[in-house]
């Protein structure tokens, strides 16, 4: 039903991987969050197996068995879209038999998914709690942290340890330098991730695929509405649209930013399963 494996990039940094379900069948590219390990999307992988599909899950590099040194200027941010998940398109398209990729990207995905030059291969795309990292679209007190964030934690932390440890942005993996590094120059840029690259912005107007965004209403200090709008209107698909989701219409109290995978959750994978087989 699942096995890991290893994908090598082209730059001769590997991923490491697991593959859930049968070969031929529609593939889904379960695309993660920052610091998050691939393990964490299992349950929800092998609820897509149950419908039909196949799906492959990912640490990016300097995340999980990803392993590389937290100082390697290859583990940046661009390098999780342009190189990374490039891998893992290509892999799947190739070795796996399947004609249709699709994605389900978590948080940062969102952002790096136009980045990746094979980003034409995907079918269809589902993206939960993706915004951009600009801190201008946060208010209140979530601002007040982000910023001190981007500002002060995120620099201080990188310059004394040479990462970004776990602690200091709520996670639970430290990240590598150059990875947290490029992450806050997006937070600080009112373009977030484009920044101001005429190449990105084209890229993220070409995308022209089904998209659907999910924002949720207590995801306010990792991924408020406004910014998961932000990111949305950067899309230039014309086959897209965003739900914004509240707890209570689950019957649950809260969901927050990382509550939807988690099974006790997974009544919320209904709508993915039905939206992915409409798009097959």
């Amino acid at each position: 039903m699942q096995n890991d494996f290893i994908i090598e990039c082209p730059d001769g940094k590997s991923l490491t991987a697991t593959h859930f379900g049968k070969v031929g069948r529609p593939a889904v590219i379960v695309s993660p969050a920052v610091g998050t390990q691939r393990g964490y999307y299992s349950k929800f992988a092998l609820s897509l197996v149950e419908q039909g599909f196949q799906v492959v899950t990912f640490d990016y590099r300097g995340i999980g068995q990803s392993k590389v040194r937290m100082d390697d200027t290859s583990a940046t941010m661009t390098s999780w879209g342009e190189v990374d998940l490039s891998s893992v398109i290509n892999w799947v398209e190739k070795a796996e038999d399947s004609h249709e990729v699709f994605l389900v990207g978590h948080s940062v995905a969102g952002q790096l998914f136009p980045l990746a030059p094979n980003s034409s291969k995907v079918k269809a795309a589902y993206f939960v709690a993706s915004q951009t990292a600009a801190s201008n679209y946060w208010s209140g007190p979530q601002k007040l942290t982000v910023d001190l964030l981007w500002n002060f934690i995120l620099p201080a932390t990188t310059t004394l340890t040479g990462k970004l440890p776990s602690w200091a942005y709520g996670g639970k993996y430290d990240l590598p330098k150059y990875v947290a590094e490029e992450w806050a120059s997006w937070g600080k840029h009112k373009n977030g991730v484009i920044q101001d690259s005429e190449h990105r912005a084209k890229a993220f107007k070409e995308v022209n695929i089904p998209m659907r965004f999910i924002s949720i209403s207590d995801d306010r200090l990792l991924a408020p509405r406004k910014a998961v709008e932000r990111l949305y209107n950067q899309y230039g698909s014309s086959f897209k649209d965003h739900q914004h989701w509240y707890p209570e219409d689950f019957g649950k109290k809260s969901i927050g930013h990382f509550g939807f995978f988690r099974s006790s959750n997974s009544e919320m994978w209904q709508d993915v399963h039905l939206w992915l087989k409409r798009h097959v």
